[in-house]
């Protein structure tokens, strides 16, 4: 049941850890800011009871991203699952099947979110309710499971160190070209911890300085954000 609890992570150093341990937390950390945002989508929901509101079509906006960011996420998995496959024969994933149902339920919500955020009076808030309660189960299941197969045994026994630091890297660089930069940086910064750990999001000092003028692009998204993400420091939720 809704909030979703966030996965185990530890604080160490990413760089530093060796590739099969740095891939477990590069991809829990991921997975823990969208649970964030999840949460907050479901717990906002519970006050927005008709599309007259004010700030709702702003909260369409944020639950849409959401949506987005959950779909990025997972087709990203989705290509690394592919690529360590074709190095580590041993290496199994979760179910494709178990996947797609999570896919399906995301694509039924961002439309319906979509459909809202066009005409207000459309909007019915239960539905948006049963589908975040419906999503909830399989894709709380799904992420576990996702973090337990890069967790395996079979990863670091069957690919080296190096081969896998460098497609961790490299699906880095595919999140980042398949993706709103102005929108997937700003959302990592303002939906991580830095108490659970200062090393992520893995950015360079160069995008750390450009995050104001990148979060001035879609300013309005990130007021419904736990964390600023410029600052980095927890705010409160102003609807």
């Amino acid at each position: 049941m809704f909030p979703l609890a966030l996965l185990p992570t530890i604080p160490d150093s990413l760089e530093k850890m060796q590739a099969g341990q740095e891939l477990r937390y590069q991809n829990t950390f991921m997975k823990n800011a969208l649970i964030r945002a999840l949460n907050i989508v479901y717990d906002i929901a519970g006050t927005f009871k008709v599309g007259s509101q004010p700030s709702f079509n702003q909260f369409m906006d944020y639950a849409g991203i959401v949506c987005d960011m959950m779909s990025l996420h997972l087709k990203g998995d989705e290509v690394f699952v592919k690529a360590l496959s074709e190095q580590c024969k041993s290496f199994r994933s979760v179910s494709s099947k178990d996947v797609a149902k999570v896919r399906d339920a995301l694509g039924s919500l961002r439309r319906y979110i979509g459909d809202w955020n066009k005409d207000i009076r459309s909007y019915q808030q239960k539905r948006l309710l049963d589908c975040l309660k419906g999503l909830e189960a399989p894709l709380s299941e799904l992420l576990h499971n996702q973090v337990k197969s890069f967790s395996s045994d079979a990863v670091t026994r069957g690919i080296s160190d190096k081969i896998l630091k460098a497609m961790i890297k490299e699906n880095m660089i595919w999140l980042g070209g398949n993706s709103d930069i102005s929108i997937l940086l700003p959302f990592c910064m303002s939906h991580h911890d830095t108490h659970t750990s200062k090393y992520w999001p893995p950015i360079t000092k160069e995008a750390i300085n450009a995050m104001p003028e990148l979060v001035k692009s879609h300013s309005t998204l990130w007021r419904f954000a736990p964390f600023d993400p410029v600052t980095r420091q927890r705010k409160r939720l102003a609807l």
